[in-house]
């Protein structure tokens, strides 16, 4: 435990260091950060994916096609013709690997469905994470405040008032009335937050369903990580965060949120 908190305290700092500056000139403090993490949590993916599998170099081309996705997105996304970039990486993603499949007789379909999961599932929540703070500082301060006060009062919650198991099957730890719990704590304080620094110009009972949205989203975040490591095997990711796992082990409900509030801060 001793551990997990000091490093929790140390990342907490440097990220909150990397959100601070990373705006203006220095935009690409944060933007690189999201690349590297979107590229290290490809490879804990993609590592974790292929476990029992032959190590042949095809299987590395998720990683690329992450990094690649989420360098050319923080970009280029303030560009008016940044969606139809995203529509033909897509169609060229597709092509790509449907070529691999026909031609290449050791790529199987489940190859086909793990690499573009890979890519996806790893570069859009760091993307999300970039485009909001270009946004202003207090959205994306908002999003880490939800997601995150949501995860640590689940925990403490549950621990001291859990008896109804909410997922025995993927995570034997969390309880219904921990997620209750922090998903009205961690909205409440997300929207004091919000409503104080008027991080959006909307009524406050949509900032309120928004911001329940995302404490709810962030906790199947959470819940989908654990599942897939429960069905490989393994307790973590990676180790590269001592206590804390991989990158995925410590964004995996924020990148989720991340990807949700993206598309709402675009449509409204």
């Amino acid at each position: 435990m001793k551990t997990r908190i000091i490093t929790g305290s140390v990342l907490t700092v440097i990220l909150a260091l990397f959100i601070y500056f990373g705006s203006g000139q220095l935009e690409w403090l944060f933007s690189g950060l999201m690349v590297l993490l979107a590229t290290i949590a490809a490879f804990e993916f993609n590592k974790m994916l292929n476990t029992n599998k032959d190590k042949v170099f095809y299987r590395y081309f998720s990683v690329f096609f992450s990094f690649s996705f989420t360098l050319l997105s923080v970009i280029f996304f303030n560009e008016s013709w940044y969606y139809l970039f995203v529509f033909i990486y897509l169609i060229g993603l597709l092509l790509f690997y449907s070529l691999f499949y026909v031609f290449v007789e050791g790529f199987k379909k489940e190859d086909f469905s793990e690499q573009i999961l890979t890519i996806f599932y790893t570069s859009l929540g760091f993307i999300g994470f970039a485009f909001l703070r270009t946004k202003s500082l207090e959205i994306i301060v908002y999003l880490f405040l939800v997601s995150m006060l949501t995860d640590v009062f689940a925990y403490f919650i549950g621990v001291k008032f859990g008896k109804t198991r909410l997922a025995p099957k993927i995570s034997p730890k969390k309880s219904v009335e921990g997620a209750i719990g922090g998903l009205v704590i961690g909205s409440l304080i997300a929207v004091l937050f919000a409503y104080f620094f008027k991080v959006f110009n909307l009524n406050i009972i949509w900032v309120i369903l928004l911001t329940i949205t995302l404490s709810i989203i962030s906790q199947l975040g959470d819940l989908l990580a654990s599942k897939f490591k429960r069905e490989y095997g393994i307790k973590d990711y990676s180790q590269i965060f001592p206590g804390h796992g991989g990158v995925l082990d410590r964004f995996d409900s924020s990148m989720f949120a991340a990807i949700f509030l993206m598309l709402f801060v675009m449509v409204i």
